[in-house]
């Protein structure tokens, strides 16, 4: 043990042997209680005795009964044989010892290096007072004070040196020790008081609980022997003792502390969530613990009798296998991923840990099951997709609402001056069907229109509680003719089922819309089902919040779509019917509806087995019946009064002027509502305002709340492109661009007396 810890050793055979290697020179002796027991001890008490003083041999006594007199008699005959002895029960731990030998030769050049500087002093008193200064180790005088019954009680310091505070703890500054410790422990009076009256040089390893400290005192007798003076020579040793009672505890508690590190290892193994394995490099396991069958389901008989890679995807064990070997060639841990048979006969992904043991025949790995990862994983993709989708279809939206509301200005005066020159029946008959088909052409444009402004949901709703059922019903002889003989017409329809929130007019274009879809997927015939029932919505999907709904499906038989058409379905002019045979925005319109009216659309399809598209209405039990009406023909009244017309656009502008002339009117334009503000200001009297919404500066809505202060019984009637609502007063009539002179004349029956 000396040596592996690079200490020179000698080995005695006898006592003789050892004196003589003690006149050599040796800085401690090692030695067994059972080489002394019984031996003649004589020639090494003399060769203690002839030490000079400041020499105090160590010895290491190894003994089986400790130093304690109550358990090793014989301990009291070896101390005052030694002298100096630190005594070591066996069994003991290597550390103590080598600690303990190591402890002894630094005492022990302390010791030669006291002598060196001693004579040193003895030479010269300036080279004494340098090593007065400088010693390392602590140095006092005293003078000892013994009471009227020469018992020792205080004791006084002559002189210390500069390493006295650090090794004592406190600066004695020429005072008596009851002075400045007052409970100091009687045993060091008793100690240095009997060196102070024999002479005897003593050595004693001592603490003090007062100043809480160790140390290795070697005191001795300096002066007259009456003088009482006694010099002291001393070291903090107590990290040294702390570090003793903590080896000694160690020694006496590692067995129970390998049994708890032990225990603690077998929770850990036992308990953890993840896999842990150990395996060796030949694609064997050799432990497996039982979280392997809770995440798997193999038990751990099979696990250890098959090679780790017969569990591996075929996929993924030859990149495992090299990872392995890598880490096999570099020794270092490494990390990969790869999918594990279940024994139900699924796949899992799991994430790896492994390292190699320091033997490098074995390595440890610890193995995370990856599914809710994954899953979690997948739905955010999922998630970032619909998102991505959404903010598409939003851009999409609001470019199309735009395009429309343009749109509109421009077939309003187109609209308007086909109609006008229709009615007035103009021109050659050949001029009149030409101006029938731009009539109609433009009809088809205005239909396109609201289908784009379906699709930005911008278009007016008229939302009601609407009996779905018997709409459809209406509707069956119209479906059923769009169908053709080949398909065959079915309604399914939930009993008791409640109305739906919804605009009929345009409830009924999605269902046609839908219906010729269904045709177009059916060349060769089949069958159509139209089915109604009622379902809630517990939790949020496909774009659905939670609710109840009406729902409304409209399946057919035809050649189904694949993923990626689905997908694309609801994009806005996305068809693939070919060109010429479809605008692309039927779908889009639908979905459109659905979302502006709290909704949605979903598709179900599968290539060859049919399409079902479903469209999810709200219920609507509080939304209050709206009165249907045909819109009656007005015919031209004369002398109606004065019509403010306000819009910035002057083609449309100039075609409404016309139709509000024919209606009977007498026109005032303005091209902003500031213009037609400060025409009233300045006296205009109008009996009409028909303004335009959206115009630079002044809104349409804001000239209404203006001019309603100045003349608050002026009927107003707001035109727009598109069913923009913000800032509007529900209350103020509206009319959607284009518009034909019937229905101007339809609405403003409504508002004028």
């Amino acid at each position: 043990m000396l040596a592996e810890a690079h200490l020179e050793a000698t080995i005695c055979s006898s006592l003789a042997h050892l004196v003589a290697e003690l006149d050599r020179g040796a800085a401690l002796v090692v030695v067994t209680e059972e080489a002394i027991a019984t031996a003649d001890l004589s020639a090494v008490s003399a060769w203690l005795a002839s030490q000079e003083e400041w020499s105090d041999l160590p010895f290491i006594l190894l003994t089986r009964r400790g130093g304690g007199l109550e358990r090793n008699p014989a301990a009291a005959r070896h101390l005052e044989v030694l002298g100096n002895v630190t005594f070591l029960e066996r069994p003991f731990h290597p550390t103590t010892l080598i600690s303990i030998v190591r402890s002894a030769i630094r005492a022990r050049r302390r010791q030669y290096d006291a002598r060196a500087r001693l004579i040193a002093l003895q030479e010269s008193e300036a080279r004494y007072r340098t090593l007065f200064e400088n010693i390392e180790v602590g140095f006092c005088i005293i003078d000892m004070i013994f009471d009227e019954a020469d018992y020792p009680v205080d004791y006084r310091f002559v002189e210390a040196n500069p390493a006295f505070e650090h090794q004592a703890g406190f600066r004695p500054e020429g005072r008596r020790v009851r002075e400045i410790v007052p409970e100091h422990e009687q045993h060091w009076f008793d100690f240095y008081g009997e060196i102070a009256r024999t002479g005897v040089p003593g050595r004693v390893e001592e603490g003090s609980a007062t100043l809480a400290r160790w140390w290795d005192v070697h005191a001795f007798r300096i002066g007259d022997p009456g003088s009482n003076r006694v010099a002291v020579l001393f070291n903090d040793i107590t990290a040294r003792r702390d570090a003793e009672l903590r080896l000694q505890e160690m020694n006496q508690t590692l067995e129970s502390q390998v049994a708890a590190r032990s225990a603690e290892r077998d929770r850990l193994w036992n308990l953890s969530q993840d896999m842990l394995a150990r395996a060796d490099f030949d694609g064997m396991m050799s432990a497996v613990s039982p979280a392997w069958q809770w995440v798997l389901g193999w038990s751990s008989e099979e696990l250890l009798s098959r090679g780790y890679a017969t569990f591996m995807h075929p996929e993924d064990e030859a990149p495992t296998l090299a990872a392995i070997e890598a880490m096999a060639q570099t020794g270092q841990p490494t990390r990969f991923e790869n999918r594990i048979a279940t024994r139900d006969g699924d796949w899992k992904w799991i994430e790896w840990t492994v390292a190699p043991e320091p033997g490098g025949a074995n390595f440890i790995a610890v193995g995370r099951d990856l599914s809710h990862a994954k899953a979690r994983e997948a739905e955010l993709q999922a998630a970032q997709e619909a998102l991505r989708q959404s903010q598409k279809m939003e851009a999409m939206g609001s470019l199309t609402g735009g395009v429309a509301h343009d749109f509109n200005n421009l077939l309003t005066p187109i609209v308007g001056s086909l109609d006008l020159l229709h009615r007035k029946g103009l021109g050659s008959e050949r001029e009149r069907r030409l101006i029938d088909g731009a009539l109609q052409s433009a009809e088809r444009a205005r239909t396109l229109v609201q289908r784009l402004l379906a699709f930005a949901r911008r278009q007016p709703l008229q939302a009601t509680a609407v009996d779905v059922p018997h709409l459809i019903h209406g509707l069956l002889d119209l479906i059923g003719s769009t169908l053709g003989p080949t398909i065959e017409l079915k309604v399914e329809e939930a009993p008791d089922l409640p109305p739906a929130e919804a605009d009929p007019n345009q409830l009924e274009m999605a269902l046609l819309n839908l219906a010729v879809n269904a045709r177009d997927a059916m060349p060769d015939g089949g069958t159509l089902t139209i089915a109604v029932s009622r379902e809630s919505v517990r939790e949020p999907r496909d774009g659905l919040a939670r609710g109840h709904y009406v729902r409304v499906s409209v399946r057919d038989t035809g050649t189904g779509m694949d993923e990626e058409t689905r997908a694309r379905a609801v994009e806005p002019f996305f068809s693939t019917k070919g060109i010429g045979k479809g605008t692309g925005l039927g779908l889009s319109m639908v979905h459109g509806l659905a979302a502006q009216l709290g909704g949605a659309l979903t598709i179900d399809s599968e290539i060859g087995k049919g399409t079902a598209v479903t469209l999810w209405l709200r219920i609507g039990h509080d939304l209050p019946e709206v009165e249907q009406r045909p819109v009656p023909l007005i015919e031209r009244r004369d002398a109606l009064g004065i019509a403010l017309l306000v819009d910035d656009e002057d083609l449309v502008r100039m075609s409404t002027a016309h139709m509000l002339s024919e209606l009977g009117y007498d026109v005032v334009e303005a091209a902003s509502g500031e213009a037609a503000l400060q025409l009233v200001r300045d006296g205009l009297t109008p009996d009409l305002l028909v303004t335009d919404h959206l115009m630079p500066g002044m809104t349409g809505a804001q000239l209404v709340a203006a001019l309603s202060e100045l003349r608050p019984s002026l009927p107003s009637l707001i035109v727009s492109g598109y069913a923009e609502a913000e800032g509007i007063d529900p209350s103020v009539p509206r009319i959607t661009k284009p518009f034909r002179s019937s229905e101007l004349a339809a609405t403003l029956s409504d508002i004028v007396p």
